[in-house]
């Protein structure tokens, strides 16, 4: 994992780490202080407690306070089963080496966190 913490803090970030097999209290306390949560890729069965925490930054974001989850591979994979109503049947095999896919928007970029300083840029991505 030193990679995500190398990676993190060449953008800037002080990293603290979420150590599976803290208590549930001491997790959520830690990212009380937090201001961002990246689940890395690779190995690890945090799929329980990274749904309480993915539930508890979803509270923050319902009461108006920006909180950023980043998923990488793995982490992406469980934020999806989070986020879903149909748990771990929400992924299924999908053959995409070497291909490259466009964003398409759901909403107008310009109005979102991630992409509102890009403006008009923003759209470049649907290319």
């Amino acid at each position: 994992m030193a990679a995500y913490v190398k990676f993190m803090e060449a953008a800037g970030a002080r990293v603290v780490p979420l150590i599976l097999g803290e208590t549930e209290e001491v997790t959520l306390e830690k990212i009380s202080k937090l201001d961002g949560v990246l689940f890395p890729g690779g190995d690890g069965d945090y799929i329980e407690m990274g749904g309480k925490i993915i539930r508890k930054i979803m509270e923050y974001n319902d009461d108006g306070h920006f909180y950023p989850v980043w998923g990488t591979c793995l982490g992406f994979q469980s934020m999806m089963i989070w986020a879903s109503s149909v748990g771990r049947d929400v992924l299924e095999p999908y053959s995409a080496h070497a291909i490259s896919e466009t964003l398409q928007f759901v909403v107008d970029p310009r109005s979102t966190k991630m992409f509102e300083d890009l403006g008009d840029e923003a759209f470049k991505f649907e290319t």
